[in-house]
């Protein structure tokens, strides 16, 4: 299997670098890093094109060059420059033609610090991609000896019955990582004092009432032929969405699994407001799962 960078030179691309390789290496596959040149519907004949399309492929080769200097050198890797008529189909097309498990892209230029902020293609490719796409907070860092230990499904009614959580669970077992559930409930603003042990006792409520609901989806991953370590479900709680997230605990080898909507054309990913705004205040790298790669990873875990 291979893992694509979607590469950028500058700091996003370096993020995505580091992301790429830490997924390669949790799963041993080969890391392809890939800049797309966009080219024209129809050929045309003019010299002057001729001359900038030349142009344009030696610049890109020559940033694949550079970027050769940011990869470990415990990572196999591979650099291409591929042709399409834009960034996010030629991504799609060398994804499908490479057989690649993930896409992995950087952040726009202007986000915020530990944070995932999308930029154009990025957003256009969580919105129609049919392979998984990885993101990863911006200042995203690594060294050659972490791997990905821990892989948290954002969890929630849906979650058993897309399979999900199963899929989830298909890739600890291709990491070797530990699965987690975690689900989030947003919680009233300016609490009393006198409703702080009202609003706990809540808390306790929701989070025996989420782990009663996970239980059956949990029961069906510890059946798997090669389970993966289940851990404790938790629920974040917060006034705001940020505050829910972070209310978790995060380590250094988690990422976070959030599926796609249902809203999606056919197979492929469409985020939906909740699942979008997962993903901008998630502290760790995100994967995005389309209905397509769902699937496939429930077959690969039911049948490993």
């Amino acid at each position: 299997m291979t893992t694509i960078v979607a590469y950028q030179p500058g700091a996003a691309g370096l993020e995505a670098l580091r992301l790429g390789a830490y997924f390669a290496r949790s799963r041993d596959s080969r890391l392809l890093v890939t800049m797309v040149m966009e080219t024209q519907s129809a050929p045309t004949v003019a010299r002057v094109d001729f001359q900038y399309n030349s142009l344009l492929r030696q610049q890109l080769m020559n940033h694949l060059e550079e970027a050769q200097q940011d990869v470990p050198g415990d990572v196999h890797a591979e650099y291409r420059v591929h042709d399409a008529r834009s960034v996010p189909s030629g991504l799609v097309e060398l994804a499908e033609s490479e057989s690649a498990y993930v896409i992995v892209v950087g952040n726009a230029s202007r986000g915020v610090l530990g944070r995932i902020s999308l930029g154009s293609t990025t957003n256009h490719l969580v919105h129609s991609s049919p392979v998984p796409i990885a993101l990863a907070p911006r200042g995203f860092r690594t060294t050659q000896q972490d791997r990905i230990s821990r892989v948290t499904a954002a969890y929630g009614g849906e979650a058993g019955k897309s399979g999900l959580v199963v899929a989830a669970a298909g890739i600890c077992e291709e990491m070797n990582a530990e699965l987690r559930l975690a689900s989030f409930s947003l919680q009233p603003r300016n609490v009393p004092t006198t409703d702080l042990e009202a609003r706990s006792k809540a808390r306790a409520s929701i989070t025996a009432a989420v782990r009663e609901s996970a239980e059956p989806v949990l029961a069906e991953v510890r059946s798997l032929p090669n389970a993966p370590k289940v851990g404790e479900t938790v629920v974040g709680f917060g006034e705001e969405w940020a505050d829910a997230i972070e209310h978790v605990d995060w380590t250094g080898g988690d990422v976070l699994v959030v599926g796609s909507s249902d809203m999606g054309p056919g197979h492929r990913v469409f985020l939906g407001s909740t699942g979008m705004r997962i993903v901008h205040e998630s502290p760790v790298p995100v994967i995005v799962l389309p209905g397509e790669a769902v699937e496939t990873l429930v077959e690969r875990a039911e049948e490993a």
